[in-house]
């Protein structure tokens, strides 16, 4: 069987013509970044270890996206030390303010097809949408990997997600992850590389591509791969997927799908939204790496347009980078999305972590478009998260309650 597109990245990065998977292999990066939740650690690192320098200072940023606002002293001296580090090393800085990394980082044309990016935050697989092979690791790797650019790793094998049919008109890119992971869970998915296949790929644009990408990590992936297709870049070719009956192939029939919602506290605890339908809810979170792009601002704006967040619902928006929130304010989505009462924060991984504002209150039902509903994610383990697409957070915000999905596109 031809090398799969995992095999190919990492066999041109280490200088061989093929590797196999399973293999512990040294291969060459082609880009690092850190976040400031962790750069201290990995500054700590560069004192023990004496390291004074980076492979290519061109090629190794410092983004400050997880605390864009400090909430306390202890955050606060967290990112003067991670400014120090960027200072020391010469590296590019992107501000508090700037965006999440990962969204950045698509902006930036940082994923470039075959290359390989490190990153220091897990949801670097969200690289995958342009057929990159972009890795969250931890601080000592991504320390190694800035002083050498190189990082050790072992071949991942694959496995291909072969999407047929068609969702249903109110569900989203992210809906088709949440519903895998309902189906399969995570055991097919640990430490593989994901490909996902089929025609329905063809209708997606980049936005929402980096979604399904950026979720690789929830499903257990180690990786994971869009196809090329309109309006992404032109990427490398995949080879054919093994026929539909080997194992490694795994059939998602999407065929009028309705939207989904994952239940605390586990992405994968994902139902049809018509079986949380009345859930009471008291604030929506709209952002995040996973759905903070241009069309999830559009598509909420769209939804609330005329109309209220209802009393007693807190709504943040939070748009994931500058650039997006340039650009939403140009084509008025900001001012309809305050007008209706919900509040904008700025540009970075806000309320997700819980590590600054705005956290629940204990008892809240909350409703957000990130990644993940692990307790206490967004700084109170006595606060119920679901998960669910933007244009669901728009349409219960409106009402204060999970809607039938039949409400979603009148």
């Amino acid at each position: 069987m031809k090398p799969t597109l995992v095999e190919q990245i990492i066999a041109s990065h280490a200088k061989r013509e093929r590797v196999s998977h399973g293999e512990l292999v040294t291969a060459q990066v082609d880009r690092v970044y850190l976040q400031d939740g962790n750069s201290p650690t990995i500054a700590m690192l560069f004192e023990k270890h004496g390291f004074t320098h980076v492979f290519d200072r061109d090629r190794v940023a410092i983004f400050f996206d997880h605390s864009v606002i400090a909430p306390d002293k202890h955050i606060a001296a967290r990112l003067r030390e991670a400014e120090r580090l960027a200072d020391r090393l010469g590296v590019r800085v992107f501000r508090a303010g700037e965006g999440i990394s990962h969204v950045v980082a698509l902006e930036e044309g940082w994923y470039e097809p075959g290359t390989i990016v490190v990153g220091s935050d897990s949801h670097t697989c969200t690289g995958g949408s342009t057929q990159c092979l972009a890795l969250g690791m931890g601080a000592s790797d991504c320390a190694a990997a800035m002083v050498t650019g190189q990082t050790w790793l072992r071949v991942p094998d694959t496995v291909w997600m072969d999407v047929r049919g068609r969702p249903g008109p109110a569900t989203r890119a992210r809906d088709v992850v949440f519903y895998a992971l309902r189906q399969n869970g995570q055991e097919p998915f640990l430490y593989k590389s994901v490909e996902w296949t089929g025609s329905w790929f063809d209708e997606l644009g980049l936005d929402s591509c980096a979604s399904i990408a950026n979720l690789g990590v929830e499903m257990g992936a180690k990786c994971t791969f869009l196809p090329p297709g309109p309006g992404r870049p032109e990427g490398m070719k995949p080879i054919e997927p093994p026929d539909a009956c080997d194992p490694r192939v795994i059939v998602v029939d999407v065929e009028g799908l309705p939207p989904m919602v994952s239940k605390p506290h586990s992405p994968g605890n994902a139902v049809p939204l018509d079986e949380c339908e009345g859930f009471k809810i008291n604030y929506v979170f709209i952002g995040t790496c996973t759905n903070g792009r241009l069309e999830d601002i559009a598509e909420a704006a769209a939804v609330l347009g005329d109309a209220k967040v209802r009393a007693g619902v807190q709504c943040l928006v939070t748009p994931g980078s500058r650039r997006v929130y340039i650009e939403a304010m140009e084509r008025g989505y900001i001012a309809k999305l305050m007008q209706a009462g919900a509040i904008i924060s700025p540009p970075g991984c806000s309320a997700c972590l819980g590590t600054q504002g705005s956290i629940p209150a204990s008892g809240d039902r909350v409703l957000s478009t990130m990644n993940r509903n692990f307790l206490g994610r967004m700084g109170n383990s006595e606060a119920d998260i679901y998960l669910a697409s933007p244009l669901v957070a728009a349409h219960t915000a409106i009402r204060g309650e999970l809607p039938k999905s039949s409400e979603l596109l009148q």
